[in-house]
């Protein structure tokens, strides 16, 4: 079967790369009769259904497949609508957190017909043997769907672990057609060796999930250490001509596993990556030792991004259950600074429950707390989220017409928040615009004044993928030259 799959950032919310959908796509193409492409509106966000009536044109596919996330609801099901337009014998099936946790609310909605639970490699790829042969749809694990009216879900997969997920194929980053463009914007691709998260953060639906497949086994799996560097000395293969610059770890806790993490650092050190491909990782701030900064930047990371999320320990871990308190937070940070390799704080704008004044020195300390760079996000509501249900604030993106984002807010940020618009909207630019800031003038100290007067070209080239003037300057500040790789 000839299968589409869908990225569907139809919203203006800039995500260049997508794993789940990648991965899917590169599974069929491997290991199957199957033939899967990718379609992804990061560049098109102005002229998104003629983009996709074109690739629906040229495929003809018999089944899409969209990612979902909770706050792209309302855009995920404009997307599904506009493929029934085109053919209504298109199946849609959508995949991703969304779907996993609200399955049959997803396959209530017009347009839908299928939603999958959980990862979706092996199970995507038996729905389409099974659609193809004509067989029974209640034998496919991890799906649901109707059977007129009466809500039909199967039994739940077992996750990957172990040998079936070192068998997952290296991601195809040329299924997205305009990769190259993506890797010129931002310099890197995504990678990943340990999948899941044990912790029990209320903001993230990590959790929600977790609970969601119980009885699939175990949450958190690490793939081979080595079968890791392999796809990175891939990806760098493949790449290194289109200009990648360094790799992104999407594992939610790169340094978590110290016996894993030394296999890793032995394997990527063995293929001379180290010397080559700088990495940035996520990380607990309380996953840092002094021996594993050692590992990590003995292989060439450069950067840790850490999930810090708010300034003031009430918030930080009575509202948001991060279990970090403030002396571990410091000491962990001078211990990074002391080893040589950069950090990328990340902070949320809008907790419910958080006053003015700890929204106020969340930014103050990510100013003071010698962050080489700090992310600030607006709080999104996720489906099913322990810290709504605490605040007694009910989720519904299903009956809003637009979507949010991480980086413009929205309605129900505002409504989950309490500060109001127009006081989170400044949080947002002083604590952003502070980082730009500096991160410009150590652009500038690094590379002197051709970084200034590479900014034309980059501005041509970004206006003509579409995008727009604040996605302009802060890509070219943050990732042109990238001062924090040296």
């Amino acid at each position: 079967m000839r299968a589409l799959l869908v990225n569907p950032t139809i919203d203006r919310d800039l995500e260049l790369y997508h794993l789940g959908t990648a991965g899917v796509a590169s599974f069929l193409n491997a290991v199957g009769r199957h033939r899967a492409e990718v379609v992804d509106f990061t560049f098109y966000w102005d002229r998104w259904e003629d983009y996709l009536r074109e690739r629906l044109e040229r495929l003809r596919p018999q089944v899409v497949g969209i990612s979902t996330v909770t706050p792209r609801m309302p855009s995920i099901l404009r997307i599904a609508r506009a493929v029934k337009a085109f053919d209504p014998r298109i199946i849609v099936v959508l995949g991703g957190h969304h779907a996993s946790l609200d399955t049959e609310g997803t396959v209530r909605q017009e347009g839908v017909d299928y939603a999958m639970i959980g990862e979706a490699e092996y199970t995507f790829h038996t729905l389409l043997d099974t659609l193809e042969d004509g067989g029974d749809l209640r034998d496919v694990p991890s799906l649901g769907f109707l059977d007129g009216d009466d809500y039909v879900e199967t039994g739940i997969a077992q996750l990957p672990k172990g040998a079936l997920l070192d068998d997952v194929p290296h991601m195809d980053w040329t299924l997205w057609e305009q990769h190259e463009r993506m890797i010129f914007h931002a310099g890197y691709v995504p990678i990943i060796g340990v999948r899941g998260c044990p912790y029990k953060c209320s903001f993230c639906s990590s959790p929600v999930l977790a609970q969601r497949l119980a009885d699939a086994g175990p949450f958190v799996r690490k793939r081979d250490a080595a079968r890791v560097a392999e796809e990175a000395a891939f990806q760098w293969e493949r790449h290194a001509r289109h200009g990648l610059r360094y790799l992104s770890f999407y594992d939610q806790n790169f340094l978590m596993h110290k016996g894993w993490l030394e296999q890793f650092a032995t394997a990527y050190r063995a293929r001379n990556l180290h010397t080559r491909l700088p990495f940035s990782v996520y990380s607990r701030v309380d996953h840092i030792t002094e021996e594993k900064l050692e590992l990590a930047r003995s292989a060439g990371c450069a950067q840790l991004r850490l999930g810090i999320e708010a300034g003031d320990p009430s918030v930080r871990n009575g509202l948001l259950n991060k279990e970090l308190d403030h002396d571990t937070l410091m000491e962990k940070l001078a211990l990074i600074k002391k080893s040589g390799i950069k950090t990328l704080g990340y902070f949320l704008i809008g907790t419910p429950g958080e006053s003015a004044d700890q929204a106020d020195y969340t930014y103050r300390l990510a100013r003071d707390s010698g962050l080489d760079r700090a992310a600030f996000f607006f709080f999104t509501p996720l489906w099913n989220l322990q810290i709504m249900e605490d605040a007694g604030i009910s989720v519904n993106y299903l009956e809003r017409d637009a979507s949010a984002t991480f980086y413009q807010g929205g309605e129900l940020t505002e409504e989950a928040s309490g500060l109001g618009k127009a006081r989170l909207k400044s949080l947002f630019f002083r604590a952003n615009g502070y980082f730009l800031a500096r991160t410009i003038k150590r652009q500038i100290q690094h590379n002197g004044p051709a970084w200034l007067a590479g900014f034309p070209r980059y501005w041509r080239e970004a206006r003509r993928d579409n995008l727009d003037a604040k996605l302009a300057v802060s890509q070219y500040v943050y990732y042109h030259r990238d001062a924090w790789l040296r």
